[in-house]
């Protein structure tokens, strides 16, 4: 009987494992897409954790993978975009858009900065 209860008992746990244990440490990222930055500039990630871009600039923008795996739309100001990590994710995203208007000049043209998916421990941790 005790054999047979350490059988059960361990399936018990691999199964609940196998249902839960992933997705109990996948979670939301938010990223926000300011005019000329990503906030926050390095993303720390599991596989599984969704990234939820949201464009908080004024001007329209994209996010892709720089390696052009995944891109989104154009990206009016307010607008969302998500991505699902996972082990093969490529490991820098970039915008593109226009640059935001400097009182008094001439637009300067398209602008892309970079932002960054670890996957390794943030430095600090609750």
């Amino acid at each position: 009987m005790p054999i047979s209860f350490h059988k059960g008992a361990m399936s018990l746990v691999a199964f609940t494992f196998a249902i839960c244990g992933n997705s109990a440490l996948a979670q939301t990222q938010n990223v926000m897409i300011l005019d000329q930055a990503f906030f926050p500039a390095v993303i720390y990630v599991v596989p599984g954790d969704v990234l939820n871009f949201t464009n908080s600039s004024d001007h329209a923008r994209t996010v892709k993978a720089t390696d052009g795996t995944w891109e989104s739309e154009a990206l009016s100001p307010g607008s969302s975009f998500t991505y699902v990590v996972d082990t093969a994710s490529p490991l820098a995203f970039s915008s593109t858009g226009e640059a935001a208007p400097v009182e008094g000049e001439e637009p300067t043209g398209p602008v892309t900065y970079e932002g960054t998916i670890s996957f390794d421990e943030p430095p600090l941790t609750e």
